[in-house]
């Protein structure tokens, strides 16, 4: 599961900012920081390479996003437990 660190620069102008930010709060796969300026750092889960693909695509398509930095990927194998385990 890919965990990724993303710093968002928003575009001029507080609607636009606070519509971008509203936008991005209804993603469940996105934990927003503070706006600092027009500096949005993120922390973006997903199941595999292809969504954060899709969602930073989304990203940079949404109005009153300027650019999207990709400062930090992070990939977590995923376990597959036993409970059971063979003899």
């Amino acid at each position: 599961m890919p965990t990724s660190g993303l710093i968002i620069t928003l575009q001029p102008g507080s609607a636009t900012q606070a519509d971008a930010v509203g936008r991005l709060r209804a993603r469940p796969e996105l934990t927003l920081g503070e706006v600092s300026d027009r500096w949005l750092p993120v922390a973006l889960e997903t199941r595999d390479d292809a969504e954060s693909r899709e969602v930073y695509d989304w990203l940079m398509a949404l109005p009153g996003v300027a650019f999207v930095d990709v400062v930090s990927v992070n990939f977590e194998p995923t376990l597959s437990l036993q409970l059971h385990p063979s003899p």
